[in-house]
């Protein structure tokens, strides 16, 4: 049964509909004037000069990688309260992902375990540091001057995996553009949605070449017909996409003050309770999430279970990669094992109003005493 109080929905209205229905009727439905459209206002949206349009951020990142060259010996330095897609598609590519902890409050990659994890790796042999991916987590814009300072120092080549971040800025400049490299997602989750998608942003004409060439099949055009130069995979997005994504965008300002006014109710309600620890709040933060810290003695699940029951739909918040069976443990990385088994998603999105949010919070304070 779908719950009262979904934990994330995607905030549409007719014209998402008028969008797909002049799409189907024009015929062209892969990668075209549509697509290169979305492309542009996504560039400009993040103050980049390339924006490359793929089939997700996990499609994103992978081709973010191949196109910097990263494979076998390479260490790549990834938070590890995180989706596991940047530790994926590094193995993917035969690279080793070097798990870091996360900093308390804002869960974003802890800057001075990311300078311990490089020294130690040195010092070890473990391979050849070459990329740090800070994740802004749930929309939060991570340390990067921190992390900028360490990579420069490093030799360190810099993406930013923005999945949950379009439209935020940081050091007075969007996310996605302080690095080599911005990767961003548009999952139902996120912001706005295409169903699924992604995109890859950068600066640089060399880099934004060759994204193009692996996103579609390593195509090359030459002249008046076309040239395979590397073996790549097919990782375009659909015109169908691309249309919804457009009126997403224009729907992108309003999207964010609602789930920020949303965060804004939460804190105010919560803020009686020390039966969990609050995220911090940021102007920049655009909130795909807002997620609880709940105390070791409160069973997270007995939680999610009763507050099920009424029709509001909880659950974790986000997962500790390095703890993942298909990665070699790493222990040691406190704050994100604590956000693993204790973090706690509420529900949060653009058709929430003030009351809605207040009474999930409430109920949720009710469960925990339930416990506590």
């Amino acid at each position: 049964m779908t719950p009262a109080y979904p934990l994330s929905r995607p905030f549409f209205d007719g014209h998402e509909v008028d969008a797909v229905r002049r799409i189907l009727e024009s015929g062209w439905l892969v990668q075209g004037p549509e697509v290169l459209a979305f492309e542009k206002q996504i560039a400009v949206l993040q103050g980049a000069r390339h924006c490359i349009a793929v089939s997700s951020g996990t499609a994103a990142l992978h081709i973010a990688y191949l196109s910097l060259g990263i494979g076998p010996g390479d260490l790549v330095f990834i938070p590890s309260f995180a989706w596991p897609s940047a530790a994926n598609m590094a193995r993917l590519v035969g690279a080793t992902p070097m798990f870091v902890d996360v900093v308390p409050g804002t869960y974003n990659m802890d800057p001075a375990h990311l300078e311990r994890a490089i020294d130690h790796s040195l010092s070890e042999g473990l391979g050849r540091p070459r990329v740090v991916v800070p994740v802004h987590e749930f929309g939060l814009p991570a340390e990067m001057d921190a992390i900028l300072r360490i990579a420069g120092r490093n030799h360190l080549l810099v993406v930013e995996d923005a999945a949950c971040a379009l439209g935020a800025s940081t050091l007075g400049k969007p996310v996605g553009t302080h690095g080599e490299m911005g990767i961003f997602s548009f999952h139902p989750r996120k912001s706005i949605t295409t169903g699924e998608g992604g995109a890859i942003v950068t600066q640089d004409d060399a880099l934004a070449e060759r994204c193009r060439e692996w996103r579609n099949h390593g195509q090359r055009p030459v002249g008046g017909s076309r040239e395979f130069v590397v073996p790549g995979p097919n990782y375009r997005l659909t015109e169908i996409q691309a249309a919804l994504g457009r009126v997403q965008l224009a729907k992108l300002d309003m999207i964010l003050e609602r789930r920020r006014q949303g965060a804004r109710t939460y804190a105010e309600e919560l803020a009686g309770t020390s039966l969990l620890t609050p995220p911090e709040c940021h102007d920049e933060h655009t909130w795909q999430t807002y997620m609880v810290v709940l105390p070791p003695e409160i069973e997270r699940q007995r939680v999610i279970q009763r507050l099920k029951s009424e029709g509001i739909e909880v659950g974790p918040g986000s997962v500790a990669g390095h703890l993942g069976k298909t990665f070699h443990p790493q222990p040691g990385l406190p704050v994100s094992e604590l956000l693993h088994r204790q973090g706690l998603a509420l529900p949060l999105h653009a058709g929430m109003d003030s009351a809605a949010i207040r009474h999930c919070a409430q109920r949720l304070i009710a469960a925990l005493e339930i416990q506590g």
